[in-house]
């Protein structure tokens, strides 16, 4: 009986084991909701990965970082994947299909003269980091004349300081300054209230296709799998329903 007993549990082990998902670990920016909510461990994003790996072998585990952290760490094996890459911005990993699209917009408040990218030489102006690579050459050598140009890795503090009149312009995905500027309104600085009323959006970038990026081909391409499915069935855009939006542009908020 002992060594049945003992065969038995090695029998359990064995078929066990697979049910024993490994951590996919997964650098992910940590201020860009609704795409990520880091303080909830949630977001649009977040989600679509999550069910990706429902019933494989792996399951996500999302580390935090600013977004040059999460380039560098997976080119040094420190991360298993990360989320928003476009073609040519890694050497050597494994792309998805598009994910998601962003829409990348500059907003000023009304009382800043803003007509062209031209303007953006000479006005003080945050991005979000590696907007050079991502908004174009136009763009990129635009700002590399400007010495008050900036990118920052917490895009909250780029809309707060819009709204005090501290920077002329921010560059930021749409949805993304909406969410923010919905946490600050009704809230003031001091005596300042926020004006929120008077922040106006300029469209002079076209959309930003985002892929997720994969160290190994067979975790990308069961993504790529399980991602065609969830688009088929509804699941895709249920989850841009379950934070008030769709996959479309069409109803993203222009004043908040």
């Amino acid at each position: 009986m002992n060594h049945l007993g003992r065969l038995l549990r090695l029998i359990l082990l064995v078929f066990a084991a697979p049910l024993i998902a490994e951590p996919l670990r997964v650098g992910v920016s940590f201020a860009i909701p609704p795409y990520v909510i880091a303080h909830e461990d949630r977001g649009i994003e977040l989600d679509l990965m999550r069910e990706a790996f429902v019933g494989s072998s792996h399951e996500p585990e999302f580390i935090y970082l600013p977004l040059e952290r999460t380039f560098r760490m997976l080119e040094e094996g420190k991360l298993d994947a990360i989320i928003n890459v476009r073609p040519g911005m890694l050497s050597h990993a494994h792309l998805s299909q598009v994910v998601i699209t962003f829409h990348n917009r500059v907003f000023t408040l009304d009382k800043t003269a803003f007509d062209t990218m031209g303007d953006l030489r000479t006005l003080r102006v945050s991005a979000f980091q590696r907007a050079r690579q991502i908004l174009g050459k136009e763009f990129a050598d635009l700002v590399d004349q400007n010495p008050d140009y900036e990118e920052v890795a917490r895009q909250e503090g780029q809309v707060q300081k819009l709204l005090l009149g501290r920077t002329d312009a921010v560059i930021l995905e749409q949805r993304v300054f909406y969410y923010y500027l919905s946490q600050l309104i009704g809230q003031a600085e001091g005596s300042v209230r926020y004006p929120h009323d008077r922040v106006r959006q300029h469209d002079l970038f076209p959309p930003t296709r985002y892929h997720f990026a994969f160290r190994e081909a067979a975790q990308q391409q069961w993504f790529d799998r399980q991602f065609s499915k969830m688009k088929e069935d509804g699941r895709y855009e249920r989850i841009f329903a379950a934070y008030g939006t769709t996959s479309s542009d069409s109803n993203i908020k222009a004043s908040p």
